[in-house]
């Protein structure tokens, strides 16, 4: 029995030992060989050029001021395109969107309000958003007429709900909370103030896109009012811009007087979930700031 112990014992020395020889033998190799790549002069060693992504160059726009994000379905930002995004400039009606804000916030779209003389002698309305005086409406009617429309006569109306002073109080406090800093409220329609040496409400494409982005996720229903079709056709707003099969409009809003110029604000959605808010100011007329924003849109899916 111990002869045959022995002779297994040196059968598996003659097979370990050269196996172990032979695995040290190789690591040194292989150690020798790293070895001496790393030794060698950088300038010998052969680099591999990887082609850095070239970022695409911003449209040319014809506008005061423009900003494009990317909002990822995780909530991660990307600033797409920015140009003078944090010059103030007057934002006519795309004040509609605080004052549906601070209206969803603060009244109940039941209410029923009677329309006073003053919302119904607003100027500048389009005549389907014309109101009648001692006429009686809902919130969520006049809202639907301000949004829709851009009725300047349905914003004073709903301002009136609790008060107009009050109201433009509400829509400053609410900019404040925001941290919307160069944003800045004197009524609720947007319209250019009779005196010209008062200042007309005026923000900056950047805080707008903070504006916009609390009522995504906030008061959705605000954009979905944005894009509702109306007994009567709109012209030069959202419903004119194309947008690829795989996206879809969110919501919008524009605007125009002759301080402000054109405006336009859109927001849309891939199939992925992404969002897309992109805002103009300060075109030459309504027709530019379709055509401008269509220019973005073309820009981010090419």
């Amino acid at each position: 029995m111990k002869k045959l112990t022995k002779k297994i014992v040196f059968l598996l020395l003659i097979l370990v030992i050269p196996l172990w020889w032979g695995i040290s033998f190789s690591k040194k190799k292989v150690e020798n060989f790293f070895y001496a790549q790393i030794s060698q002069p950088l300038e010998s060693i052969e680099s591999i050029n990887i082609p850095l992504k070239q970022e695409k160059e911003q449209p040319e726009l014809k506008v005061e001021s423009a900003i494009s994000i990317k909002i990822s379905k995780t909530g991660r930002e990307k600033t797409l395109l920015t140009d003078n995004s944090k010059r103030a400039m007057p934002i006519a009606s795309l004040t509609k969107l605080m004052t549906a804000l601070i209206v969803l916030e603060k009244t109940s779209l039941s209410e029923v309000t009677i329309v006073s003389q003053t919302a119904a002698s607003k100027n500048d309305v389009p005549v389907h958003g014309n109101l009648k005086s001692g006429e009686p409406l809902s919130v969520e009617q006049l809202l639907d007429l301000m949004l829709i429309y851009s009725s300047n006569d349905a914003a004073f109306a709903l301002s009136e709900v609790i008060g107009e002073e009050e109201f433009i109080e509400k829509m400053n406090g609410k900019a404040e909370f925001l941290g919307l800093k160069d944003t800045y409220f004197t009524n609720s329609t947007g319209l250019d103030p009779k005196d010209p040496e008062e200042i007309p409400n005026y923000s900056t494409v950047r805080d707008l896109y903070t504006l916009s982005k609390y009522i995504l996720e906030n008061h959705p229903l605000i954009f979905d009012i944005s894009l509702k079709k109306g007994p009567y056709p709109t012209t030069n707003g959202v419903s004119d811009l194309f947008l690829p099969y795989n996206q879809k409009l969110v919501g919008g809003k524009t605007g125009y007087t002759k301080k402000a110029g054109g405006c336009m604000l859109v927001v849309f959605e891939n199939e992925k979930g992404n969002y897309f808010i992109n805002i103009i100011l300060g075109t030459n007329s309504p027709i530019d700031r379709i055509q401008e924003m269509q220019r973005i849109i073309n820009w981010i899916n090419s």
